[in-house]
């Protein structure tokens, strides 16, 4: 048996659980404020991507005040100290995680010890090196270590004791006690976590358990093969787990309209019968635009974003110039109406000129939401308002005081100068 229900209900379920749906309390936020709110939308969320790109914030700081209000880039910070409610490890990325999600992290520290990592072969002697100095030393970063390049060279061209310092942290032998100047300060594991850390090894059913667990809470309504997105260590249970679930009825089967497999056949996906029926009846809320990061959780699944979320969407900060479609770093625009309807219905390329305190879009393309779920399209007006809105906050969130629209493109004449008239408002 599977429960039926239409698109609209179904991103509500996706778009709830990540947190990205106004409320109709709490002050209109899915999360608290500040560090809290960021503490929570962690442990919701279960990992946070870190990125080096910072033509506009980096996208755990952007992830985060996607959610939480009042976020300000001391809060991962404050995670960090004491009571450490965070660190720095690998979910399907590089990422932040709850400290609770440790102990689920072994297996792949102990793959790692047994096979090496994957993309880099550390020296023995430069290991021993880097090893013997933290231990008598303290914690380091990689700048601690100036010695010239020898011997073979690794993926990203890092010289031996990078190399080093990176395969002790990801066999878990080194942790990342935060970062200085975006660089990991590391220091020894067994002298950095706290004492009363739980460090059970997880079995194999508890890790596909966790996995599960983690989808429904962060994902909404999933497939099985979107349990575990890229992750290698404890997956091979994840099929029984779900059908244990699916017996006692904490997971139930969902059907929805109009999505398909491309066999034809309906695509069967999973949710927890509690959030389906939270989704079912939306509260009444205001509109809502969002810029998020290309690397935001709800959509970092490409396939599942332009299946259930009608984002059809590549990043190309990659791709040589010539290559590009959009631009180097477009942003997606979501926008959910006030009554349970939500589309993403443009790319903004945005760039932080911090000196200048501005924010340049240097393209912003916005289109009749065709994707659209809900029970009436968003009107140019509407969608101005929205947008403007948001870009103002996201202006102030890069330290900007002002935007600068470059190329403004839309199906509808009337978006672009509603929106200019909305950003000129006070």
């Amino acid at each position: 048996m599977s429960e039926s229900i239409d698109l609209a209900t179904a991103r509500r379920l996706a778009l709830g659980a990540s947190g990205l749906l106004p409320q109709a309390s709490a002050g209109g936020e899915a999360f608290p404020r500040g560090a809290a709110g960021a503490a929570a939308a962690i442990g919701r969320l279960g990992s946070v991507q870190i990125d080096t790109i910072s033509v506009v914030e980096r996208a755990h700081h952007h992830v985060l005040w996607s959610r939480v209000p009042g976020y300000r880039l001391d809060a991962i910070p404050r995670l960090e100290g004491e009571p450490r409610l965070v660190f720095e490890y690998w979910s399907h990325a590089a990422a932040y995680l709850p400290l609770g999600e440790y102990r689920f992290c072994l297996p792949r520290m102990d793959r790692i010890r047994a096979e090496g990592h994957q993309w880099f072969r550390a020296d023995q002697k430069a290991v021993a090196y880097v090893r013997d100095r933290i231990r008598a030393e303290g914690p380091l970063r990689a700048q601690d270590f100036a010695e010239p390049m020898k011997g073979a060279r690794g993926w990203w061209d890092w010289k031996p004791a990078k190399i080093a310092l990176e395969y002790l942290f990801h066999a878990g032998e080194l942790f990342c006690l935060r970062r200085v100047g975006f660089q990991k300060l590391y220091d020894l594991a067994e002298r950095s976590l706290p004492p009363s850390l739980e460090l059970a090894f997880p079995d194999a059913r508890e890790q596909a358990a966790r996995h599960v667990d983690r989808a429904a809470a962060s994902l909404g309504i999933f497939a099985p093969r979107e349990v575990a997105y890229l992750r290698k260590d404890g997956v091979a249970g994840i099929p029984e787990e779900i059908e244990a679930r699916l017996e006692s009825g904490s997971l139930v089967r969902v059907e929805v309209e109009g999505l398909a497999e491309r066999s034809g056949r309906p695509l069967e996906l999973l949710a927890e019968p509690a959030a389906l029926e939270a989704a079912a009846a939306p509260p009444a809320t205001r509109p809502r635009a969002r810029i998020l990061s290309p690397f935001d959780p709800a959509i970092i699944d490409r396939k599942r974003a332009a299946r259930l979320l009608g984002l059809d969407y590549q990043l190309e900060c990659y791709l040589p110039e010539a290559k590009r479609r959009f631009g180097y770093f477009a942003l997606p625009i979501l926008y959910v109406d006030g009554s349970g309807g939500s589309g993403f219905v443009g790319l903004a390329d945005a760039k932080a000129e911090r000196e200048e305190g501005l924010l340049r879009l240097c393209r912003l393309a916005v289109a009749a939401p065709g994707a659209w779920a809900g029970r009436r399209r968003p009107s140019a007006s509407a969608l101005a308002s929205a947008i403007a809105a948001e870009l103002r906050r996201f202006a102030a969130f890069n330290g900007a005081a002002r935007v600068e629209l470059g190329k403004v493109e839309a199906e509808d004449a009337r978006f672009e100068p509603a929106l200019e008239a909305r950003l000129e408002e006070n």
